[in-house]
């Protein structure tokens, strides 16, 4: 069931990066936007100033990295979606009929000064082939394929965690993007699906 994320290379990673302003630097072929929060996590990432420079430019493919600031001081995540894939629920929950569960994989990692106790969950989005969004299920199920994220988070700077984000979408729905924003007034980003 569980289908392999498409590793994107060379024109999407770069793309992420095309017209960029005065700002950014260029270190090894990445792009770097210095948010200036923990420049030891800020090296060598595709990074996003803004959610418009994002909308700008083409989205990052699946396993494109981003920085994505909040709106609070201090707060940065590096964020990598990894996969999207079918599930079910493990924990007794029915699917509804003519619906399907999907989950998202992100790995979160935190680049800030400060304690990100949001979770993931919240700011996630799947956005299908006719624009349609849905929101992500409660961090209360589970679902086969590995741990969901908890609520509360509760990472540390420089920690990291990888875990899944589920949704119930309607059967016929083909996923087509990922949103992430990591909290209101915040950045956001968006992943392609293949």
């Amino acid at each position: 069931m569980r289908r392999m994320a498409m590793l994107i290379l060379g024109g999407a990673v770069a793309a992420a990066g095309v017209g960029c302003g005065s700002g950014n630097s260029i270190d090894s072929g990445f792009y770097t936007n210095k948010h200036g929060e923990n420049s030891a996590m800020e090296e060598k990432v595709i990074t996003v100033d803004s959610t418009e420079r994002l909308k700008e430019n083409q989205q990052l493919g699946l396993t494109g990295e981003a920085t994505i600031m909040g709106k609070k001081p201090g707060t940065l995540l590096r964020v990598i979606v990894h996969d999207v894939f079918e599930t079910a629920f493990t924990d007794g929950r029915t699917t509804p009929p003519g619906s399907r569960v999907m989950a998202v994989e992100i790995q979160v990692v935190n680049a800030g000064t400060r304690v990100f106790n949001d979770t993931p969950a919240s700011g996630a989005t799947v956005i299908d082939a006719k624009g349609k969004a849905y929101k992500s299920e409660p961090s209360t199920v589970t679902v086969d394929g590995g741990e969901v994220f908890p609520n509360p988070f509760g990472l540390q700077p420089r920690d990291q965690r990888t875990a899944l984000v589920p949704f119930v979408v309607p059967a016929g729905a083909n996923i087509k993007q990922v949103g992430f924003r990591i909290d209101k007034g915040g950045e956001s980003g968006l992943w392609r699906v293949p």
